[in-house]
């Protein structure tokens, strides 16, 4: 059974290389749709496609649904599909046993006929600390479209936060199957420098300077199997 690569990105020359770098050794083939980078993104990703096998599209960002749709219509069905994000990384964990757990999966799962859900691999995201937006000092789980298997008409909803589908037909819960609890994807989110001066001065957000500094949050407290 193979796996595919499936990034969207933009402006992302930050936190790029570590997204890949943990992808890259579980899949077989790695997409990568960048959304009109102006920061050095798209440069980065032609120097090192060779590298790690990386094929490489362009399209003018709108919507992140349209975005993930266009790049999923790339792939073929009957794959499984690893769709974190720029700002996230998989777990050392799932890197060494995705690929055998996947295999191990009987073909009576994927051929049942009462199935109506999408095949899916629900992890725990970790959001990390110096995260303004994001921060949570338990684990959350974390959308289901982030590992699932391509078949028949599935697709991305429109939208920011983005959940599969199959064809039109709006599903509030997908067919999950069950995996280690130390299975983790970490969530850098607002991590980087740039990101969290820009929080700082837009009032929407749930902490000001002020009160960061309070809270005095460190990534160093962050246990080490997070990072």
């Amino acid at each position: 059974m193979k796996i595919y690569g499936n990034l969207i990105c933009q402006n992302a020359i930050s936190e790029i290389a570590r997204c890949i770098e943990s992808v890259y050794p579980v899949v077989d083939e790695y997409f990568v749709l960048d959304g009109g980078s102006t920061d050095g993104t798209w440069e980065w990703l032609n120097k090192w496609k060779d590298v790690y096998h990386l094929t490489l599209f362009q399209n003018p960002y709108k919507d992140q649904g349209d975005q993930r749709n266009l790049l999923l219509s790339k792939i073929p069905k009957g794959v499984w599909v690893v769709n974190i994000d720029q700002d996230e990384r998989l777990g050392l964990t799932i890197q060494c046993e995705l690929r055998n757990f996947i295999e191990r999966i009987s073909p009576a799962v994927y051929d049942d006929p009462k199935r109506i859900l999408p095949l899916t691999i629900s992890t725990i995201c970790v959001n990390l600390v110096k995260d303004l937006n994001h921060f949570d000092n338990k684990n959350v789980n974390t959308f289901a479209t982030k590992i699932f298997y391509n078949d028949r008409n599935i697709n991305f909803t429109n939208g920011y936060h983005t959940t599969i589908r199959y064809g039109d037909i709006e599903l509030e819960h997908t067919n999950s199957l069950p995996v280690p609890r130390d299975w983790v994807i970490k969530h850098f989110a607002y991590l980087n420098p740039d990101r969290i001066k820009t929080s700082f001065k837009d009032p929407k957000r749930l902490y000001h300077k002020e009160e960061w500094d309070k809270k005095n949050w460190n990534v160093t407290e962050v246990p080490p199997v997070w990072l």
